[in-house]
């Protein structure tokens, strides 16, 4: 088995999580009930729609970025983690 590089495969981690929260963001933004509804059903019918703010803008730009950045942030690092953890599995002895 070939190891991962773990810089290559945590950026990729990244930008995955980056294009999904993007388009995450853009259904809350065009159609958010339709994601709230969507949502719902991942978490197990929990009622997501009283988390909308008040006014019932769902995402502000800081929002969104601060997001974006944080998201990109924890998933290279878990990335980065799942990596080396399957790295070292690999190895003899590594069980």
């Amino acid at each position: 088995m070939n190891q991962l590089h773990v810089w290559k495969f945590a950026s990729a981690a990244a930008v995955t999580f980056a294009i999904l929260y993007v388009v995450c963001a853009l259904a809350v933004i065009v159609a958010p009930d339709g994601a709230i509804a969507f949502f719902n059903a991942w978490f197990h019918g929990m009622d997501l729609s009283r988390l909308v703010p008040p006014g019932g803008k769902p995402v502000s730009p800081s929002q969104f970025f601060f997001g974006l950045v944080s998201a990109i942030v924890v998933s290279f690092a878990g990335g980065a983690v799942l990596a080396g953890c399957y790295n070292m599995l690999l190895r003899p002895g590594g069980r």
